[in-house]
């Protein structure tokens, strides 16, 4: 079984078997239910220095610096001698193409009175691709969110 903690092997010597095994479920839950990954920093006689990030997740629930400190410190709780736990939170942060799916590239088509042939002239992409994307029947990756988000962005620009 891998760790799910990265560099867990910096408690050595500080935590016994039992605990590892609470900290490893207790980490499993967290990256299964929010995406939500922990990494040893440092550990030394001052205490432990954890790095605790949270990537997108399908819940779209994210927890904001206060909550993943809160959650760190009481996931590293069940350390003996209770170390002083300091945390580096690092928040998801949207990746701008996100907002990009089939309604929201029609209302820009129709904002902006364009037509699938203008986006093939474009592009050079096929008639047959760009119509599933936009019609929704075909899943788009993050590169095409990609392209479309910065076609309608520079549409925009030059509007103006």
């Amino acid at each position: 079984m891998t760790n799910t903690i990265k560099h867990i092997e910096k408690l050595a010597g500080r935590v016994d078997a039992k605990d590892l095994a609470k900290l490893e479920a207790g980490a499993r839950l967290y990256l299964r239910h929010s995406n939500i990954s922990f990494q040893v920093v440092s550990s030394d006689a001052n205490g432990l220095m954890i790095r605790t990030k949270q990537d997108k997740h399908l819940s779209g629930n994210y927890a904001d610096e206060v909550k993943l400190i809160e959650l760190t410190r009481n996931l590293f709780s069940v350390l003996p001698e209770k170390p002083v736990i300091a945390v580096q939170p690092l928040i998801y942060s949207p990746v701008l193409v996100d907002v990009v799916d089939a309604k929201w590239i029609q209302k820009k088509m129709e904002k902006y009175q364009i037509q699938i042939e203008d986006i093939v002239a474009d592009t050079g992409i096929e008639k047959g691709s760009l119509s599933a994307w936009v019609n929704g029947t075909r899943l788009m990756t993050q590169p095409v969110k990609a392209m479309f988000y910065f076609l309608f962005t520079d549409h925009e620009s030059r509007r103006k």
